[in-house]
């Protein structure tokens, strides 16, 4: 058996991923096609092709990467045999769906609520709440606690920079949801009280999947969090050169946010560059 067989084989202390959860991710897929394909291929189309039209089309744009990027996790989701090598995943997708019905209901006048394009929208954070919710209960039933039976512990420094990073994360999300002139004062290009709500949420789910990988501290059982991860800041980067004429590119709320992503990426890429060893033990 090879490698990756050996590694997304059920062994026998492990817990069979329900077919279940494995089609939800799939159902994610599509939302996250359907959502990508509009911004990250047409952002300056989102009067038409998306569920509210969305200014200055850089801001269209930077939310297509961050679907873009989300699209590979979703989908290794769906091909993941065991629940603790999907567990990352879970919690962080119901409550990240969860937050972005706040932007949705606060400004719903600003959707284009009679649309195929706002259905799905709808539909894609309404559903996944209780189903993620549902399947992890169900699941966690059958399967050890998180952080228990860890063979390959996280590194004690990924895991401190993961925490510190999420605690300034979960603040700044939860500020500018709460009070989206945040955003809009030191952006690098115009931020609307609906899109910076939005952007907010997808901070959160950026800073949930790093503390989910921090609570598993399991090589093994964080690591798909790290496919979304990993590539975010490159898509991003790649969409605003592609409209930089609308981006303040001495911004340096810019930088700091691009840096950060780049931090995250590269430690998530040195574990699969020098996966932790095997604890002693285990």
């Amino acid at each position: 058996m090879s490698r990756t067989d050996q590694s997304q084989a059920v062994s026998p202390t492990a817990t069979p991923a329900a077919w279940p959860v494995r089609a939800w991710f799939a159902a994610e897929v599509f939302f996250a096609v359907a959502s990508s394909s509009a911004v990250l291929l047409a952002p300056q189309a989102t009067a038409t092709n998306f569920a509210w039209p969305i200014q200055p089309v850089v801001t269209a744009a930077l939310f297509g990467a961050i679907y873009f990027s989300a699209l590979p996790v979703m989908l290794a989701g769906v091909f993941t045999r065991t629940w603790e090598h999907m567990r990352v995943l879970v919690l962080p997708s119901a409550v990240f769906t969860a937050a972005m019905l706040i932007p949705t209901f606060l400004h719903w006048d600003r959707f284009a609520t009679g649309s195929v394009s706002f259905a799905i929208w709808l539909a894609s954070y309404v559903l996944p709440p209780p189903i993620f919710l549902a399947c992890y209960i169900w699941q966690q039933k059958r399967s050890q606690p998180v952080g228990f039976g860890v063979t390959r512990p996280l590194p004690g420094f990924v895991r401190a920079f993961l925490f510190a990073n999420v605690a300034v994360l979960i603040v700044f999300a939860v500020a500018v949801m709460l009070f989206p002139s945040i955003l809009q004062a030191i952006a690098p290009f115009t931020f609307t009280p609906l899109t910076s709500r939005a952007f907010a949420g997808y901070v959160t789910l950026v800073a949930l999947l790093q503390i989910s990988m921090a609570l598993e501290n399991d090589w093994q059982r964080s690591r798909l969090a790290t496919v979304m991860l990993i590539p975010l800041p490159f898509v991003i980067v790649f969409q605003l050169i592609r409209f930089a004429s609308g981006v303040q590119w001495g911004n340096a709320a810019l930088w700091i946010f691009l840096i950060d992503l780049g931090l995250v990426a590269a430690l998530c890429a040195k574990l699969w560059l020098q996966p932790p060893a095997v604890q002693r033990g285990s």
